[in-house]
């Protein structure tokens, strides 16, 4: 393994083989709280494009060239990287207070194939009052890909950095003047407002609040709006009762400890939020008429319990009409950005429609991909994404679980 000295800049192919997938990982021992990000900017030196600032809140570029794969660990495949991204910029950043002067040590390492090629170790000594700082650049020169042991310091943090960049920090929110604010209600639980909202797009991942355990629940809500001005779960436009649609909200669940099932109304599978799955449907809207819609529940207490969850919505009754349907999903966290998933794809041949799937990472937290995909039911939904569970004919029971 050759260590690279700060300031250096030498050929990356020297080393590894740039054309094939290997890994940047960051690592920070030191008094405080550290976050890692990598963005790609262009031959203008800016962050023009913010899909590929890549952190534990957005866990991969549009094409996968640059995936977040654990904490300050980064994989890469410069192969796709798009001819507009010539520069990938790796850094690290203060959650909190302190500097980079105090900090015992702080190292970068890539690797390729499980060996470890090039190395970079600094320490406090080589900071002062810094709070954030570029480690390490990789940038297309020419015919090939180089390397650059920056190691230079951001007083201002993780901000200042971003705007070197022409980018802006994701916590720079402007603010909000209250005018004749009325006084609060009592007994109203003071939760936090998020005035922030993510739009997935189609294979973009992005994660929510790496502190989630303590978020209580994660919301995940179905709705859609009927062409006749009433308001529900993905409604269609109702000429009478007879012909109105029941659309359902669902999940495919896995755990930690290999066991898959399901939670839907279909069957009265509603889970339980306090004991395994730690899931949990709070309803069955029969006509679409209740404003906020069905949801699903998941307990971020038991985050280190839950492996995966695939959310998916199907027609129970009526007609197969997606697009008029204008679906949304709103995945809701305390303190996190709503994440917003549009159904903005159809099939009026299928019933059924895999929307997207929350993944454990490091049981600190869920990823949210935006999957858009339909099916003729759940046996060939299932079939898709290999969870092999059992299925059987199902009915709905008359009862309605209390919320």
């Amino acid at each position: 393994m050759t260590e690279l000295q700060k300031g250096c800049r030498d050929k990356l192919d020297k080393y590894i083989d740039t054309a094939k997938v290997f890994t940047v990982s960051l690592k920070i021992s030191g008094p405080a709280v550290y976050d890692f990000s990598c963005f790609g900017v262009d031959s203008d030196n800016k962050l023009s494009d913010e899909r590929y600032m890549i952190f534990y809140n957005q866990t991969s570029s549009p094409e996968g060239a640059i995936i977040y794969t654990n904490s300050g660990e980064f994989s890469l495949d410069l192969s796709k990287l798009p001819y507009s991204i010539n520069r990938l910029v790796f850094t690290a950043s203060i959650d909190g207070s302190g500097n980079m002067g105090e900090i015992a040590s702080h190292t970068v390492t890539i690797s390729q194939d499980n060996n470890a090629a090039l190395s970079m170790s600094l320490s406090g000594q080589d900071f002062h009052s810094e709070r954030a700082v570029i480690s390490i650049e990789i940038y297309h020169k020419d015919t090939s890909w180089r390397i650059a042991a920056v190691a230079n310091g951001f007083n201002g943090g993780l901000g200042d950095l971003l705007k070197f960049y022409g980018g802006t920090a994701l916590d720079d929110t402007p603010e909000t003047t209250h005018v004749n604010q009325a006084p609060e209600p009592e007994n109203i639980p003071n939760i936090p407002v998020v005035t922030k909202r993510v739009e997935l797009k189609k294979g973009v991942k992005v994660s929510l609040d790496k502190k989630i355990a303590s978020k209580g629940e994660i919301i995940i809500n179905l709705n859609w709006k009927h062409a006749a001005s009433t308001s529900g779960l993905f409604s269609i436009r109702k000429v009478d009762k007879s012909k109105s649609i029941d659309l359902d909200i669902g999940c495919l669940y896995e755990l930690s400890d290999g066991k898959r099932g399901s939670i839907q109304a279909l069957g009265n599978k509603f889970g339980s939020l306090n004991n395994a799955p730690y899931i949990s449907l709070d309803k069955d809207d029969r006509t679409g008429d209740a404003p906020e819609g069905e949801n699903l529940r998941v307990n971020t207490a038991k985050i280190s319990q839950i492996r995966r969850i695939l959310v998916y919505t199907f027609i129970y009754e009526g007609v197969n009409n997606w697009q008029e349907a204008d679906g949304v999903i709103t995945i809701k966290c305390p303190g996190t950005p709503e994440v917003i998933i549009k159904l903005d794809e159809y099939d009026t041949n299928k019933i059924m429609c895999a929307l997207a799937m929350l993944e454990n990472v490091n049981n600190e937290t869920f990823s949210v991909e935006k999957i858009i995909r339909f099916f003729d039911g759940h046996i060939s939904l299932d079939n898709a994404f290999n969870w092999g569970l059992k299925w059987v004919h199902g009915t709905k029971s008359l009862q309605v679980p209390a919320i």
